[in-house]
């Protein structure tokens, strides 16, 4: 057997139309045989607790060396859907989508202005809907975690640091209390350029002490069961932010000072 034999040898073909015909011509071939092995355990085949089979059983199934089948289990470990026991092997883990959004993210490259307006457009889909959910379905212990967020904030303010891990965290919370289980994935999926978009708009004191306001008055709302008031609130605080963001690229709209 030659090096390039050892990469990848000739096509196994499948009459019945299973996902075995690999593209031999193509560089990704760990790619292929990690794809191969996420439909199996997304369809069921293999369920979370299960021992997939070894490397050299995956590797003689599909005629290939157990290079590129190494490297397809490392990169299915790596986004959170299998786990290696050294000396036992690899095992189906329970799916957690939340992890897998945030391995994941939602961009590889720096978000511009427009980028971030169409954040705020999304956004003031969402939000405004989940505040008004939590206003009616928050427990107590959701709304104390939004009022320990809003104090925290407070005390960052207070010391000289930066609030915008604390005011994600708000935000966070508020998504999570409205017991939208997409809307809280979402949220995480979006964590890293929803932070990025706190560092434009909540660029001085002045603009910290303003959210952290607004978040004050959605969280006594979102307490009091006020769900349309508090869902209005929250639109208003969008809207300031994304001036704010304008006015911090330059942009200079109506409302900057």
């Amino acid at each position: 057997m030659t090096e390039s034999d050892d990469i990848g040898l000739k096509a196994v073909s499948d009459q019945e139309g299973n996902p075995k015909g690999l593209n031999r011509e193509s560089f990704g071939l760990y790619k292929q045989i990690a794809d191969i092995w996420r439909q199996k355990i997304i369809s069921g085949e293999y369920k979370a607790g299960d021992i997939l089979p070894s490397e050299r059983e995956i590797a003689a199934e599909l005629n290939v060396s157990r290079i590129p089948v190494r490297e397809a289990m490392k990169s299915l470990e790596y986004i959170g859907v299998v786990r290696q026991v050294r000396g036992q092997g690899v095992y189906v883990k329970k799916a957690d989508l939340g992890e897998l959004l945030r391995i994941v993210g939602p961009m590889g490259t720096k978000p511009d202005l427009v980028v971030f307006n169409h954040l705020f457009d999304f956004r003031l889909l969402i939000e405004p809907y989940a505040v008004e959910q939590a206003a009616r379905l928050a427990t107590p212990e959701e709304v104390a975690r939004m009022k320990a967020t809003i104090d925290e904030a407070k005390a960052f303010m207070a010391a000289g640091k930066d609030v915008e891990i604390v005011s994600f965290d708000f935000h966070l919370a508020v998504m999570q209390a409205s017991h939208n289980e997409i809307i809280v994935l979402v949220s995480q999926f979006l964590a890293e350029l929803l932070k990025l978009s706190r560092h434009y708009t909540q660029w001085n004191r002045v603009r910290r002490k303003e959210a952290c306001a607004y978040h004050e008055r959605i969280y006594k709302l979102i307490r009091d069961h006020k769900a349309e008031e508090a869902a209005a609130m929250m639109r208003q605080h969008l809207e300031d932010a994304r001036v704010a963001l304008t006015c911090k690229e330059g942009v200079m709209p109506r409302g900057c000072s």
